[in-house]
């Protein structure tokens, strides 16, 4: 290929956009690896009841465990609201159901209803509540009974003693009923002031799940808070629970405000399918109402958790740390023992465990840091949390560098399918396309326009470093390399290809690094597109420079010829299985992208992801080392053995897959940028040594197979 052509092909000027737009998201993804590497601390929580329940239930110490969880990692223990099932057993208050009293006999309950046994108004589609040994809890009950359930359902009942009856739903369930409004006994009724302070006193930090008040009053966010003050406890997150936000649906900027006020980050909890959060209307308002100040949080599912054995959830932990950008491990205790462990013993060695695994990965172990503008942190606050300086953004007069790189290899790939769409035409393409840009990035966020930014980059830039490779083929005009030389050649055009490929990559970190993105709050749309796309735009252009019906290469190829001439192929029973093979292939390969894919995963190959996980940084992507990379080094061999060209863009289509799920990998906002750039290398050195020995396998049968594939293609 002479030096015209090559300028021809890659024109000079659109080269000189992609290296300005390449130099403009270097400089953006090391200021986004700052921001990344300063957040470098994870918070290890439980459940400050469950570890009561536990302790009761095992006739241990509350005390003593509670020191024992502190001492294996726990910093921070979550505070849930008060109910009135559990403050009666605490005998903190009295609390019965109006159709079990109508059943009891008088002395029930230490004597507390008598009262109401005495009464012909008793009604058993209520609850009757009274005190019990804890005045405060006894006045914060009163004061959250009138606030969720209003004047027209709570009534005094009796003034002396003073008891309350609560009109409603009366039942106590043994299982939770999802399908249906929690019943009062059961329902959140408050934030505990005692159960705030003793958590602290135990040395430990405070997270909060409050549930909404329905309907919404703004008296409750101001009661919520009222608690946490008199408490004087230091509040590190409000993690939503229930169906809402608090707040929702009127007034989520006023929650907001008292969040902001006092530093209390949002928690986000992680969805089951690893994809965003948790789904609590509201929660997105909130985020924007705090500014991002917020940490992404993992939980293990109750009835997954069940199911788990402590290895397999172990290993969950910090690998979700470093790969997810998780940075509060909301660990759910083991409920039954496991192996001829008994749970105590369980799940303090499970705790120890995580924060052992957490601390090896690089991490400290304290108060969840969050992502923030770099340089110009603040100091942290007096409950513990690090200082909030604003969330980050990149700087919109480099992305629209960056863009510069998209638009420009838009031009450069139409011009290789159109040989008229040259010179003028593409630099107009260009010049509109960063006028649109620049229209939407500082005429608002430009979320649309850096979403549609990305999607280019992820598409064309693995195709075009595909079509650099097979121009370099374009040289060799005889088959006299040794299978050695193969290897080297293909080795060193594999690593050509995966630098090009990381340009586009680099683009897509730049494009996509701002705090709302390393959240999953805004995430990369239309992955399985993104799949898709490099595997049709790398059959076009191999099918407009090359034919696959002539074996002569400096014969022009004709795109439209080609494809009506593949409609008019006579398909025999082969062809069809062939295609069948192929439709498979391609369902595997779309169903097993995203998150939401209905391919299951083999068992095998999540001990292969274990393995590889133990042995490597970072894990490689199974379409990188076992697809893509081998498929490539096949294709350098089937380039110099002077191939059929259908059997070279087979070969070119599987190589693309692997340069795309590599660039794909950087749409993955989560992962901190320079994982990504590990897992590429990563994937660069397996792929080569599965791709070395294709390689020799395929050199060792060729002479059996070539006889074949000539009549093959004469018939064809």
């Amino acid at each position: 290929m002479s030096l015209q052509d090559w300028k021809n092909r890659y024109n000079p000027i659109l080269i000189a956009c992609i290296a300005i737009a390449f130099c403009a998201a270097l400089w953006l993804v090391q200021t986004r690896i700052r921001v990344e590497k300063r957040n470098d601390t994870v918070e290890q929580t439980l459940d400050y009841q469950a570890i009561r329940m536990m302790a009761q239930r095992e006739g241990y110490s509350s005390d003593k465990l509670l020191q024992q969880f502190k001492d294996a990692g726990v910093t921070t223990l979550i505070v849930y609201d008060a109910t009135l099932e559990r403050l009666d057993r605490e005998k903190r208050i009295s609390a019965m159901p109006g159709d079990v009293l109508q059943k009891a006999a008088v002395g029930v309950h230490r004597g507390a209803f008598d009262a109401v046994l005495a009464s012909p108004d008793l009604d058993p589609d209520a609850v009757y509540v009274t005190r019990g040994n804890d005045e405060e809890a006894w006045s914060e009950v009163k004061e959250d009974l009138f606030l969720r359930y209003g004047a027209e359902r709570v009534k005094q009942f009796s003034q002396a003693p003073e008891i309350l009856e609560v009109k409603g739903d009366s039942r106590l369930l043994l299982e939770p009923d999802y399908r249906a409004k929690t019943p009062m006994m059961q329902a959140p009724l408050g934030l505990s002031v005692k159960e705030l302070k003793e958590v602290q006193q135990k040395g430990f930090y405070v997270a909060v799940r409050p549930q909404n008040y329905l309907p919404y009053t703004q008296k409750g966010v101001d009661s919520l808070f009222a608690r946490i003050d008199k408490a004087g406890v230091q509040v590190t997150t409000y993690v939503p629970c229930g169906t809402d936000v608090i707040g929702f649906p009127s007034d989520i900027d006023y929650m907001g405000k008292k969040l902001t006020e006092r530093n209390i980050r949002l928690g986000l909890l992680e969805h089951v399918t690893q994809l965003q959060f948790a789904n609590f209307a509201g929660l997105d308002a909130l985020l924007r109402s705090v500014d991002n100040n917020a940490v992404r949080v993992l939980n293990i599912d109750a009835q997954e958790n069940s199911k788990l054995m402590m290895p397999d959830a172990l290993r969950r932990w910090a690998l979700a740390d470093e790969e997810r950008n998780i940075r509060l491990n909301y660990v759910r205790l083991f409920l039954k023992p496991q192996n001829g462990v008994d749970i105590i013993d369980l799940n303090l060695d499970y705790m120890r465990q995580i924060t052992q695994q957490v601390k090896a990965r690089g991490y400290k172990i304290g108060v969840a840091g969050v992502f923030q503008k770099p340089g110009c942190e603040a100091a942290a606050s007096a409950n513990g949390n690090p200082g909030f300086a604003g969330s980050y953004e990149p700087d919109r007069t480099m992305l629209l560098l960056v863009a510069l790189g998209a638009w420009a290899a838009l031009a450069m790939y139409i011009g290789m399918i159109i040989p008229a769409f040259k010179g003028t035409k593409q630099y107009i393409l260009i010049g509109v396309g960063m006028l649109l840009t620049a229209y939407s990035l500082f005429m608002g966020r430009g979320l649309s326009i850096r979403q549609g930014l990305a999607f280019l980059s992820a598409v064309l830039y693995p195709v075009l470093s595909i079509s650099v490779i097979m121009s370099l083929w374009e040289n060799i005009k005889e088959d006299n390399r040794s299978t050695m030389t193969v290897i080297f050649t293909a080795l060193w055009q594999l690593a050509l290809a995966i630098v090009l490929s990381l340009i586009g990559a680099t683009l897509n970190a730049a494009i996509m690094g701002d705090t709302r993105f390393f959240l999953e709050a805004d995430i990369y749309r239309g992955v399985k597109l993104t799949f898709i796309m490099p595997v049709l735009l790398t059959l076009l252009l191999f099918l407009r420079q090359y034919s696959i019906f002539s074996q002569d290469s400096a014969k022009p190829a004709d795109l439209f010829s080609q494809l009506v001439q593949i409609c008019k192929t006579r398909l025999t029973l082969g062809h069809f299985v062939i295609l069948g093979i192929l439709l498979f292939v391609a369902y595997i390969f779309v169903g097993r992208s995203g998150h939401t894919g209905g391919v299951p995963v083999p068992a095998i190959e999540i001990k292969l992801r274990l393995f590889l996980e133990q042995v490597m940084y970072a894990r490689p992507r199974e379409k990188e080392f076992l697809i893509g990379h081998p498929a490539f080094f096949l294709a350098v061999l089937a380039a110099c053995r002077m191939a059929p060209n259908w059997c070279r863009l087979a070969l070119v289509i599987g190589a693309v897959i692997g340069q795309g799920s590599l660039v794909q990998t950087f749409c993955h906002m989560r992962t901190p940028a320079m994982m990504s750039y590990i897992r590429a290398a990563d994937g660069y050195l397996l792929g080569s040594a599965l791709g070395i020995i294709a390689v020799i396998a395929v050199s060792i049968i060729m002479p059996y197979v070539k006889p074949w594939l000539r009549r093959f293609t004469v018939n064809e």
